[in-house]
């Protein structure tokens, strides 16, 4: 599973049964000299080994006393791995933790808090946007900062807009621009099999931003759900509409075959998707003289999800005071800007976005940069995979066209709400 699905596969919706255990007072030294031993450091991302492997070179030199063993998992294991190893007090040293899970993580003791290291100066929550650092903290207390930064855009393919002698997207375009911009392209080249836009189905990469965009929400600011709100179901209309008119593949053949091959085999020009998730594989991509990021389309406003991951250490490691300095190293500039520099994820750290942008100079990635500034929190509940897989199914069925955007949304309204008191 590439990570363009990792992004999505919130939608899998394990849900753990950790046995809440007794705190870690998080306490450690940042003295290189009383550092030593071995720790495991546990992520799922193939594109990123080289550059944590550089990373880990780089602690070592600081901490030389410390052996990081990386433990790469796919994705699709990662989640239920983790489950098992917290269930019995095993996880990894450190570990990439992701924002919908982090509350059923921190809440049941599995995490060690930083604080001390906050106090001590070893990381300095200042250099992160404020509302990705407070989103790790739970009753008060702060257990990570954001490692990376994920907006949305959307990626075009330059040379089949010229083939349609379709005009690119201006930076203002709406999503009404959108959807006649994809027809165009469908009607130009559809006799070669050619589509105007490919998109997953599914909330992060696709329909959340619109949601918002409409002026709707997912989950409302109560913890209670969103989609009874004006604009929600207008936000699934857009993509109802791309695949009603054939603009886009259907949805049995978004199943069969991903979005991003559609867009990266030259059969769709237009492909939304995660910064993250996608930079990679459209730089690696033999056209990627053809491709350029652009600004997802606005409606009422302009808005797109943000998304971030962490580092985390387990509350329960054997050698907790190599873990968290490790977990301080990698939150500190040098890190941060070597994670810039692969060009595979923005990193959050103040000041590193001119080296992720001129990483793939010529894709266009200041667009996912510019994106923070209208950027809304990525939507959250306690248990968010309670509910994230079932919304897929029934978001799915408003794009087959099965049932409307509007009864899709009272579904999703009545079913998020019943997940939300049932927690």
């Amino acid at each position: 599973m590439n990570k363009l699905v990792a992004g999505i596969a919130i939608a899998s919706g394990i849900v753990l049964g950790l046995a809440a255990c007794s705190g870690s007072d998080g306490s450690t030294t940042s003295d290189p000299g009383e550092v030593s031993g071995e720790i495991t450091y546990a992520h799922w991302d193939p594109n990123l080994e080289p550059t944590l492997d550089a990373i880990i070179d780089a602690f070592r030199e600081e901490y030389p006393d410390v052996t990081v063993t990386p433990v790469v998992r796919p994705y699709a294991q990662y989640w239920t791995t983790l489950q098992t190893e917290a269930s019995s007090n095993t996880l990894p040293d450190v570990f990439w933790m992701d924002m919908s899970y982090f509350e059923l993580y921190a809440g049941n003791d599995q995490l060690a808090p930083i604080d001390d290291l906050i106090e001590s100066g070893a990381i300095d929550p200042s250099k992160y946007p404020d509302h990705l650092t407070e989103f790790f903290q739970l009753d008060g207390v702060q257990f990570a900062v954001p490692k990376d930064v994920d907006t949305n855009a959307v990626w075009i393919n330059k040379a089949l807009f010229e083939q349609a002698g379709v005009p690119l997207p201006s930076p203002d375009w709406t999503y009404d621009d959108f959807r006649a911009t994809s027809q165009a392209i469908r009607d130009a080249l559809g006799d070669r099999g050619i589509y105007g836009t490919a998109f997953y189905p599914y909330g992060q990469p696709t329909y959340w931003s619109s949601v918002f965009a409409y002026g709707g929400s997912v989950v409302a600011d109560d913890g209670t759900s969103g989609w009874d709100e004006p604009g929600s179901s207008r936000g699934l209309q857009v993509w109802a509409d791309l695949i009603a008119d054939g603009s886009s593949p259907t949805i049995p053949q978004l199943s069969e075959t991903l979005a991003d091959q559609w867009f990266l085999n030259g059969k769709a020009a237009m492909f939304p998707s995660i910064g993250g998730a996608s930079i990679a594989l459209v730089a690696a991509a033999p056209n990627a003289a053809d491709f350029v990021a652009v600004p997802l389309p606005q409606a009422e406003r302009k808005a797109t999800v943000t998304h971030a991951l962490t580092n985390v250490v387990s509350a329960r490691s054997k050698n907790l005071a190599a873990a968290q300095a490790f977990q301080a190293f990698l939150a500190g500039e040098q890190a941060q800007r070597l994670q810039a520099e692969s060009g595979v994820i923005l990193s959050a750290y103040e000041g590193t976005s001119d080296a992720f942008v001129q990483s793939h100079p010529d894709l266009g990635l200041q667009t996912f940069v510019d994106a923070i500034d209208y950027s809304v929190p990525y939507p959250v509940a306690r248990n968010s995979h309670a509910w994230v897989a079932e919304e897929t199914v029934i978001t799915g069925q408003a794009f087959a066209g099965e049932i409307t955007a509007e009864e899709a949304a009272r579904q999703l309204d009545d079913m998020l709400n019943q997940a939300v008191e049932s927690e």
